[in-house]
């Protein structure tokens, strides 16, 4: 993998994030390593709980209860994330790592306008307060392609539509210039032509900011064309890791296959995703057809430039 810039580098190594319930440990996130280079998109792609949320959870440090990190490290301009200050890790979140969640209508407060929200944001991280933090409110909804942005500043997300309230929180995102933007399935419950506006408003504003981007998905269509990275999850683990291009004309791991086989081609009948196992204590073996021989979890093995698998044969 290349990087332009590996001052803004985001960093991931043996990632752990263990549930503990009266049910025993949920293993969510296993020995996960991830490397983000600036100006980049990764991807993170893989079926519903398989980790891919809770990561991006792990690098804010706002896994909720009763999960936590339990082992790893998450290095961000030569710190490590896991062992700051609740304090300091504050002035990070949201400021220099932001994340678009899933659901725009929960990610914004019902009770308060537009404005009142993107001004919290910039009262918090940039002191910005009254007239200033209304014009660089409006300026950054002008940014996102929001039309009459300063009626819109005073508006509440129920009188906006689905695509523009996707917009203002990519605009709270954005509000501080992150170097790191996490992009939780961000088209999520659009539908494809402003799924399409919303990837090509994300893709504009990294290529002008330079962010290193996380972009979850289960959408391979979405991934193959807006990450430069794919990174395959299953089962809190990832398998595989490539070039987009190599991901998907040489895919070595099963279930990365499986993932492409699933793709919907006209006139072909595709075979259904093997389900993944529903093990509440996420044992320490893949599901078949994916189990590693003996008792342990096989290591990540260079195959080619840029291109790692989870090797169990």
């Amino acid at each position: 993998m290349t990087t332009t810039d590996c001052s803004a580098c985001l960093e991931i190594s043996g990632l752990n994030t263990y549930f503990f319930t009266g049910d025993g440990i949920i293993k969510a996130v296993r020995d996960l390593d991830l490397r983000v280079p600036a100006a980049t998109t990764v991807a993170l792609v893989g079926e519903s709980g398989c980790g891919k949320s809770i990561t991006a959870l792990s690098v804010l440090r706002l896994v909720p209860e009763p999960g936590r990190v339990v082992a790893g490290e998450i290095m961000f301009n030569g710190e490590d994330l896991l062992k700051l200050p609740q304090l300091e890790m504050r002035r990070i979140r949201g400021n220099r790592i932001a994340m678009i969640f899933q659901d725009p209508m929960t990610a914004l407060n019902p009770v308060l306008t537009i404005g009142a929200q993107i001004d919290e944001v910039l009262a918090l991280h940039r002191a910005l307060t009254g007239e200033q933090a209304r014009q660089r409110g409006i300026a950054i909804l002008e940014q996102v392609g929001i039309p009459r942005p300063a009626q819109r500043y005073d508006d509440y997300p129920h009188q906006l539509s689905g695509g523009m309230r996707q917009r203002v929180v990519i605009a709270m995102a954005l509000a501080c210039d992150p170097a790191v933007l996490i992009a939780d399935e961000p088209t999520t419950a659009l539908d494809v032509t402003i799924q399409a506006q919303i990837m090509a408003l994300l893709a504009q504003q990294q290529r002008q900011r330079r962010m290193a981007t996380i972009l979850i998905s289960h959408d391979l269509g979405v991934v193959a064309q807006n990450a430069a990275i794919v990174a395959i999850m299953y089962n809190g683990m990832i398998v595989e890791i490539a070039p987009v291009a190599t991901i998907f004309a040489a895919a070595q791991h099963p279930y990365t296959r499986q993932l492409l086989d699933c793709i919907p081609k006209p006139g072909q009948r595709r075979q259904r995703l093997l389900q993944r196992s529903n093990d509440k204590h996420q044992t320490e073996q893949f599901s078949a057809p994916f189990a590693a021989r003996g008792e342990h979890i096989p290591p990540m093995q260079q195959v080619a430039d840029g291109h790692c698998v989870r090797r169990w044969s």
